[in-house]
């Protein structure tokens, strides 16, 4: 920026500062700061697309009737098409009076007294579009450093359109992943045990995805949330695992995992309804705050209605606090893995874990040690006084035995 854009510095900054790049608003933020700048009518952001200049972002009105977003104009009669091809300047400072467009229609139509445009270029160098403004009176205080301002705020608008391109591509590539992704889902189970003694209680259902490149099941979920797919995905974990429910003894449980969201959705209560054949205990598992915990303690009410026990997963980690704990009042508590890792060299942690078993010794809850992985970790939380463990010390993930 040189000396010619010293005047425009307070609009750029305003439309820099909120929304940020990246937000809905920030195209039309950019398109009102020209307007605002210039004093004009309106302001458009336009793209050519095959014989037609369509409106994509607007801000102002034509003699207060609004242009929607939407609006297309023959291209070969517009400004906009004159000026990316070199056959007007940026600025026409009397459209009613200028031999070079007084005659279009779209002088008349928009009533063009000063047009102010520059191209918009994508960073790869295509044209998208202009970037222009319209007065209804003749303003010939427009001048170079006017243009100067547009072209910046024409650059950044091109930067964010190529930026929102991309986000778009690898939203519809994530969706097509997702879309086939079912087919390669298979559930695996690992066993839970008593450390005492190392009989097996229950299995817990694990989901893994076949897919070439590899790809841990946190991420192809993270992948499915982040496009709306999550809690699709997650069900039919959850009836891919209960679908083999009846494999095991009644007198073991089988473990699933469903974040809250899906908690409340009826098709996972329709699942449950459906199980026949031995228990279930199902885990909250929790990758973000819970903020209403109203509509989650309902539904965790109608899993227990179905003879499903609650647990809370991976305690001492994330957002699974001791808070969350008391509202949720789970008949089981999972001791996350980083917090059970090394628990027979760790002072610090052998001392959490002691003080959550005194707290669920008073609540009546049970405790799950997860992640662990050797003879010492098993025996510390023995000796703590944890009942229950799960790990590779005890069993990895794999089908149900027979």
């Amino acid at each position: 920026m040189d000396q010619y854009l010293g005047g425009a510095l307070p609009a750029l900054g305003a439309a820099l500062s909120n929304p940020q790049p990246g937000s809905p608003l920030f195209l039309s933020r950019l398109v009102a700061a020209a307007r605002e700048h210039l004093d004009a009518d309106i302001g458009f952001l336009c793209e050519f697309d095959g014989s037609a200049k369509v409106v994509r972002k607007v801000d102002g009105t034509v003699h207060g009737q609004e242009v929607g977003v939407g609006t297309s104009f023959p291209l070969d009669e517009t400004y906009c098409r004159r000026l990316t091809s070199g056959e007007l300047p940026s600025v026409v400072h009397d459209g009613r009076n200028d031999p070079r467009v007084r005659d279009l229609p779209i002088t008349r139509e928009l009533d063009i007294g000063t047009y102010i445009g520059v191209p918009v270029n994508l960073p790869d160098g295509s044209l998208y579009g202009t970037l222009c403004c319209i007065s209804h009176e003749v303003d010939r205080s427009i001048h170079e450093r006017d243009v100067k301002f547009m072209r910046v705020l024409g650059a950044l608008i091109g930067n964010e359109l190529a930026e929102q391109r991309a986000a778009d591509q690898e939203h519809r590539s994530k969706l097509d992943r997702i879309g086939r992704l079912t087919g390669s889902l298979r559930v695996v189970y690992q066993p839970v045990v008593e450390l005492d003694g190392g009989a097996l209680v229950g299995m817990e259902a694990l989901a893994r995805f076949d897919t070439d490149p590899p790809r841990s099941p946190d991420q192809w979920f993270a992948d499915a949330w982040s496009v709306g797919l999550g809690a699709q995905l997650e069900l039919a974990a959850v009836r891919a695992a209960l679908s083999q429910r009846g494999r095991l003894s009644s007198d073991l449980y089988m473990a699933i995992n469903a974040s809250p969201i899906v908690l409340q959705s009826q098709a996972l209560l329709d699942e449950l309804y459906a199980v026949r054949g031995g228990p279930v205990l199902l885990e909250v598992t929790e990758h973000a705050a819970v903020n209403e915990y109203g509509p989650l303690m309902q539904a965790l009410a109608s899993c227990r209605a179905c003879g499903v026990r609650i647990a809370v997963d991976d305690f001492g980690a994330g957002y699974s606090g001791l808070s969350h704990v008391l509202r949720i009042s789970p008949n089981v508590l999972k001791l996350d893995m980083q917090l059970t890792r090394d628990i027979d060299r760790d002072g610090a942690k052998q001392a959490l874990a002691s003080a959550t078993v005194g707290f669920a010794a008073k609540a009546g809850v049970d405790i799950i040690a997860e992640g662990v992985e050797n003879a010492a970790e098993a025996g510390m939380l023995r000796e703590i006084g944890v009942r229950y463990g799960q790990g590779f010390h005890f069993g990895r993930p794999g089908p149900l035995p027979h």
